[in-house]
């Protein structure tokens, strides 16, 4: 009896966890795409250097050409950061390059726009005007290994954000505890506990067994 009830309960949990699996979502990027109507004139755009090294938004799609752009950047972090939108258009930064490299691209492409922080609660507000053709860009973080840590986004103007460039991976995308990965682990841990405590169990009643009588 009590190895049937044993039994129903490890069904009972793993049934649950797979309910939890089918139903558990990862966190959202800290940085979603989000974007502007296309527009004349002018248009604002607001943009937070966040802790791990990254950018909130880390993608903005859609942003008016030929337009008198603002730019909010604040500082959420305890550290110094910048925002340097590069001019070379379509091309996407190697994640490997130095320091130097970076300073070299950006002194044979000009930074269509650039501001700095300095600390937690420190705001730049600024403006540019944008392209007047459609194309994305992208922008980093030139503070001493910033980028290599994976401080940088794209930008687009007239069009969207392309989907097939390399975003950086921040803390928020970790599954949750409600996760499909985390469930299928918790799974394994619970059902092997208690396969231990049922082949304890009955090691343990055989030991208690009474001896067999004699005739």
């Amino acid at each position: 009896m009590r190895r049937r009830g044993l039994s129903a309960f490890v069904a009972v949990v793993v049934v649950t966890l797979a309910a939890t699996s089918a139903s558990g979502q990862p966190l959202p990027r800290a940085a979603e795409t989000f974007g502007y109507q296309p527009a004349s004139g002018s248009a604002a755009i607001s943009i937070v250097a966040v802790s791990n090294f990254g950018y909130q938004p880390d993608t903005i799609g859609n942003v008016p050409l030929d337009a008198t752009i603002t730019v909010t950047f604040t500082d959420d972090d305890v550290l110094p950061h910048t925002f340097n939108i590069s001019s070379r258009e379509g091309f996407e930064i190697p994640t490997n390059y130095t320091a130097a490299q970076l300073n070299k691209l950006f002194s044979e492409y000009p930074a269509l726009y650039a501001a700095s922080v300095s600390y937690e609660g420190d705001s730049s507000i600024g403006n540019f005007t944008s392209p007047s053709a459609p194309g994305w860009y992208e922008f980093v973080c030139n503070e001493s290994g910033h980028f290599a840590e994976g401080m940088y986004g794209f930008i687009a103007f007239g069009e969207s954000v392309p989907s097939n460039l390399t975003l950086p991976h921040r803390g928020s995308e970790i599954p949750t505890t409600g996760s499909p990965l985390i469930a299928v682990v918790g799974g394994v841990v619970i059902v092997a506990v208690l396969a231990a405590v049922l082949i304890w169990r009955r090691r343990r009643s055989a030991h208690r067994a009474p001896p067999e009588p004699h005739h």
